[in-house]
């Protein structure tokens, strides 16, 4: 049994033959909502002061972790489930880690409306990179992984064009705030072929964003022992 939130209300159910979590705040609850797209009890630091801060939080676990548009689409649907069954606001705080930051940066993509302000952490935002065409040393489980969601073929990856990278100006078109942490240390997903074009991207077109490099750190661990500097963040800028 995972005792990572043992001290909370959690529910457990499917949705789309997805195993799905609710978790509710021990305190009165602000009308909010958190979805964590990966790793569900990985890290959870940063949720547990939410959910002490009224926050609400969820998690639907996906077919594949690299986000293609039927798997999103779920997650939207999810989210909108989430929302009504609660009653309250369906525009959320999406925490993406690792390929979690692919997935809420794929929903931010389709499904702006569902975006409040981003939380990323060490993000793929560049599927290219996933799989050994940049620095990174090429995968075998990644490539097997994104060769069954996406039919990738070593001629027909070069002309992928559904990553996060290829979409930065739907970000910057609906105004929407992003907290990015990495590891300047990071050998898995390399910031300068994923978070930095994100990065870069948001300064030379005005975005609002904060980045936080660690120190010495590899891809993981993931978050800040204090998560202050996150909530403080997505507390400013909530809509």
């Amino acid at each position: 049994m995972d005792h990572t939130f043992e001290n909370y209300k959690m529910e457990t159910f499917l949705f789309k033959e997805r195993t799905a979590r609710v978790i509710y705040p021990n305190c009165e609850g602000n009308g909010r909502l958190i979805w964590k797209a990966e790793y569900w009890n990985a890290f959870p630091d940063f949720e547990i002061e939410m959910l002490n801060r009224g926050y609400f939080w969820c998690n639907l676990e996906h077919a594949t972790r690299w986000a293609p548009d039927e798997e999103t689409a779920i997650s939207a649907e999810f989210i909108k489930f989430v929302a009504n069954k609660l009653e309250i606001e369906p525009k959320c705080i999406p925490v993406g880690m690792s390929c979690g930051g692919l997935q809420v940066l794929r929903l931010a993509e389709l499904y702006p409306d569902l975006v409040s302000v981003l939380y990323l952490d060490a993000p793929v935002v560049n599927i290219l990179s996933m799989v050994g065409l940049g620095e990174a040393e090429f995968n075998p489980d990644h490539w097997r992984e994104l060769v069954s969601t996406y039919g990738f073929s070593k001629s027909t990856v070069v002309n992928f064009r559904k990553s996060p990278i290829d979409a930065m100006n739907v970000l910057i078109e609906n105004d929407i705030p992003i907290i990015m942490l990495y590891g300047n240390a990071d050998n898995i997903v390399i910031y300068e072929e994923n978070g930095k074009a994100l990065e870069d991207y948001y300064l030379e077109h005005g975005g609002t964003m904060k980045v936080i490099s660690r120190s010495m750190c590899a891809h993981h661990p993931h978050g800040l022992k204090d998560p202050r500097p996150i909530i403080n963040f997505i507390e400013t800028h909530i809509r």
